[in-house]
């Protein structure tokens, strides 16, 4: 038997694309759009059950006029890699002229025991006159490759900017597209802030229940988290040969600061204080009461011993495997430890950080992921593929799939409530805090000022008992002077 297919229909490398079985939802919702497309799916369904033999002669085999060279993300990171993939082939199924050369960073350059290694690859590819690839991922990290490219002005000079893009300005939030916003990269938007986010004291359920307490996962006190740093504590007294970590850390991405910072900012009576990068006394003072409460609860030792021999790229798995109590980082670790085992992230819980007093703002935010060159070889199919992925379709991807929010405006970019406990989460920051949120980062500018951004505030020395609060308190005043 010989089938036809018109030369508008797909080309055969873009049908076997789409047998993708989780292709077949949205490919059947095409079904109902056109006619050409009942005759793809009879190729398709004959093909699967191999009942007739066809010949593919009668096929045309496309010549593509554009390729787009794109560096993804999120690769072995669960269903964000499907949403990666799927994207790609969907543009393509759409646009039968191009094709994607969608190459992971693991693949090109990545390599997760270097975390600067991606830094490393933008800031080499910028200067580029012919460079290989056209959308470079770009991760919110304009600060870290600032250092590597010795330019704070590098997106202006060698990125599009989609903030002059109607169509990009119509897909996005409209907190997004501000001033203020775009100072996070020096002036410009440089592309889609798909990734929403919101950081958390994550918690496995399985470690509490073995030491025996009960984590609150919301309004946790300072007291509240003394009490199960002393309860691992107890248990590692008692079972020297089942060592549990109290608080995960890393050596390369140390992220436990994060749990000062919001202890900090608990005590400031006017949150707007925690924004201003400026030396106050009500800073200095809610800085002081904070190392004092650490002081205390290093009596426990919340670190491991070992803690300086971790790291991250190899000690992922560390929360599910049931390895440690605590573990802070974003919400975008759903999809990394479901990646690893979709059935033991269940038994990871998101929890507030602890507080002396409620608090009014909260750590996460929206970031850009990729950019597009502008010496970029395929430059303005490039524009065209972030565009599409700029779309109410795609924030309702992202929300289903990561469990957070997105920066692209879609029906669904609000997380729903009451479908497992990472919805519950992102529902219930997303609901108290609003937008009094902030892209957390490790420096000493949220109690100090931008000049001092680098001065030691001493959070982990006192943290793990190596100094105290005073003596804390008496090295950062000599270092700003007062």
């Amino acid at each position: 038997m010989t089938i036809k297919i018109p030369d508008t229909v797909l080309s055969l490398q873009s049908l076997y694309a789409m047998m993708n079985l989780k292709n077949l939802k949205w490919l059947l919702k095409q079904i109902k759009r056109t006619t050409k497309i009942i005759v793809l799916f009879s190729l398709i369904s004959c093909a699967n059950h191999q009942g007739i033999e066809h010949n593919f002669k009668t096929i045309r085999t496309v010549n593509y006029t554009d390729t787009i060279n794109f560096i993804g993300h999120w690769l072995n990171e669960g269903i964000r890699e499907d949403l990666v993939r799927n994207f790609a082939r969907e543009y393509e199924f759409r646009n039968q002229n191009v094709k994607v050369n969608l190459k992971f960073p693991e693949e090109v350059f990545y390599n997760r025991e270097d975390l600067q290694s991606n830094q490393k690859f933008v800031a080499g590819i910028l200067k580029e006159n012919n460079p290989e690839w056209d959308i470079v991922r770009v991760n919110g990290e304009y600060k870290e490759i600032w250092e590597q490219t010795g330019d704070p002005d590098w997106p202006r000079k060698y990125l599009v900017d989609f903030s002059q893009l109607e169509e990009f300005r119509n897909g996005t939030l409209p907190e997004l597209l501000t001033e203020k916003a775009k100072e996070a990269w020096n002036g410009i938007t440089p592309g889609p802030y798909i990734e929403g986010q919101f950081w958390a004291l994550w918690y496995n359920r399985n470690v509490a229940e073995k030491i025996g307490i009960e984590v609150k996962q919301y309004g946790m006190t300072c007291d509240d988290f003394m009490g199960y740093l002393k309860a691992v504590y107890k248990y590692n007294q008692t079972h020297p040969n089942d060592y549990i970590t109290p608080v995960y850390e890393s050596v390369d991405w140390p992220t436990t600061m994060a749990i000062g910072i919001q202890m900090y900012a608990s005590l400031l009576t006017d949150q707007k204080e925690l924004f201003s990068k400026r030396i106050t006394p009500e800073h200095i003072n809610a800085w002081q009461k904070t190392l004092v409460k650490l002081e205390e609860m290093s009596v426990y030792q919340p670190y491991n011993p070992n803690w300086q021999k971790v790291n991250w790229g190899n000690t992922t798995a560390s929360m599910i495997n049931e390895e440690c109590l605590f573990y802070v980082n974003g919400s975008w670790m759903y999809n990394i430890w479901q990646g690893i085992d979709a059935e033991r992230v269940n038994n990871c819980r998101p929890a507030e950080f602890p507080a002396f007093n409620p608090l009014t703002v909260y750590p996460g935010g929206y970031q850009v992921m990729w950019a597009v060159l502008k010496n970029a070889p395929h430059k303005e199919e490039a524009i065209k593929f972030l565009l599409a992925m700029n779309s109410p379709e795609m924030a309702e991807k992202w929300v289903r799939y990561t469990k957070c929010p997105t920066g692209i405006k879609g029906n669904l970019t609000g997380v729903s409530f009451g479908n497992d406990q990472f919805e519950d989460f992102s529902y219930h920051i997303q609901d108290k805090y609003g937008l009094n949120t902030y892209r957390y980062y490790e420096t000493s500018a949220w109690v100090l000022d931008l000049a001092h951004e680098q001065t030691p505030i001493y959070f982990a020395e006192v943290f793990r008992g190596e100094i105290t609060a005073r003596e804390a308190m008496r090295l950062i005043i000599k270092s700003i002077g007062q």
